[in-house]
């Protein structure tokens, strides 16, 4: 597991991301002048519904004593559909959208310094959930790929990631660009297309209560915390999708799927999942029914979805014993969906509660709106996610980001200043 390597570098990480350490000193030194050494990183995230490239420049600012840290200073981020779990029957074109996208980020690290920029490409829940053997073709056929690109590559660059260190790493992004390590940190709650993960700081008396494998010391400041963190396969907002349809046909092995969570104007809708297409038709409503009626019957399958997914796996499956502690954040597909209802600024983002993502399902599940086909049972599910398995009190405010303070706010990031910091930390001294 990669955990163990996440940890040992966080123990640097932690110490600085954007703490502004030493100012002044930094500042009389570029006047006296001191030249900025700059460091490179280059992540892919290969995940189930797109790919990602996070190109990331930093800066080593001056240091009077201690550990140098480092000051985010550029980034570059751009996004290929569909993900490469797509790719499974054609690996070979799966690897070459990587490539494509690394060469759009080329623009951000200088050709002499490639060598020494570590190229990492990381597959979520798209790739867990193929076969391993499939899996592994497109894992061999990227990192071929890569390796003639001029990058820093070895044989750890390509991997398929464990879904308790993307809660762990998005859980860092987030509170180091708040800048809450060691204080008051928020909860951090990611929703992809084929997972979900929730990662916090429990109460010292609610660890007791949680499955051993979820609770993970890592360090924050000078001392360490625990943390509960829990990855959902197949509770991501795509395989959720899919889950509910196919529930509503009985598991039956169909490509057709008629659903109580679809307006009847919707009829024979093409839809795509796991590379492989679907014709989706909203299922006949009684005259005159209600909207709360409807959202019912679509709240039902979902529950009856959730229940069974996030228990499939036993005890290491259960909800989390307590809430979150704390103020929570939530990215990724919770923030597309409120966004898309128009509960949030598309681009500045806002505070949410589960009631406010229950009532806009209530609109969207009586509304006949064929440019959003998808709009009732997305926001029935993010809702009934939010209560059934993260406990999210109905009138609690979770706090919607994709960006803080202009950066992406991705498990990438955090990738990318470990690995700096942990070769900076193995450099030999001159």
């Amino acid at each position: 597991m990669l955990y163990g390597t996440i940890v040992l570098a966080l123990s640097i990480l932690i110490k600085g991301l954007f703490a502004g350490q030493a100012q002044w000193f930094d500042g009389l030194a570029k006047s006296l002048g001191y030249e900025s050494v700059y460091h490179h990183a280059v992540i892919i995230d290969a995940g189930s519904s797109g790919t990602r490239v996070l190109a990331y420049r930093f800066r080593v600012p001056f240091t009077v004593f201690g550990q140098p840290n480092l000051d985010l200073v550029d980034e570059f981020w751009e996004e290929t559909k569909p993900g490469l779990s797509s790719y499974v029957d054609d690996p070979e074109k799966g690897a070459d959208t990587i490539v494509q996208l690394v060469r759009h980020a080329a623009h951000l690290v200088p050709p002499e310094r490639r060598r020494d920029t570590p190229l990492i490409v990381r597959a979520t829940a798209g790739l867990r959930l193929l076969a391993p053997q499939k899996a592994q073709m497109l894992i061999d056929e990227v990192s071929k790929a890569i390796s003639k690109l001029g990058y820093h590559v070895d044989q750890n660059s390509v991997e398929i990631m464990d879904g308790s260190d993307e809660g762990i790493f998005i859980w860092y992004t987030v509170n180091l660009l708040h800048n809450l390590i060691g204080s008051g940190t928020m909860a951090a709650l990611d929703l992809g297309g084929g997972s979900t993960q929730i990662t916090f700081e429990p109460r010292e008396e609610d660890r007791k209560l949680s499955p051993p494998a979820d609770l993970y010391v890592v360090p924050a400041g000078a001392a360490n915390v625990t943390l509960y963190t829990h990855s959902y396969l197949k509770l991501g907002l795509l395989a959720a999708r899919y889950g509910i349809f196919r529930l509503e046909a009985n598991d039956n092995d169909t490509n057709e799927f008629v659903s109580v969570c679809v307006d009847p104007i919707v009829q024979r809708e093409k839809w795509t999942y796991a590379n492989k297409q679907y014709v989706i038709s909203g299922a006949a409503r009684a005259d005159g029914a209600k909207r709360e009626a409807v959202y019912a019957r679509c709240h039902g399958a979902a529950r009856r979805y959730v229940a069974r997914t996030a228990g499939a796996a036993g005890a290491a499956g259960a909800a989390p014993a307590q809430p979150p502690r704390g103020a929570v954040a939530a990215m990724s597909y919770f923030y597309d969906v409120a966004a898309d209802a128009g509960l949030i600024d598309v681009m500045r983002g806002g505070a949410v509660s589960a009631a406010q993502y229950r009532a806009a399902a209530l609109r969207a599940c009586s509304a006949s709106n064929v440019e959003q086909p998808w709009a009732c049972v997305d926001l029935v599910y993010v809702h009934t996610l939010l209560q059934d398995v993260f406990k999210i009190r109905d009138a609690e405010p979770v706090s919607l980001f994709k960006k803080v303070n202009g950066h992406e706010v991705s498990w990438a990031l955090g990738l990318a200043y470990t690995s700096i910091m942990n070769k900076m930390a193995s450099a030999p001294e001159a």
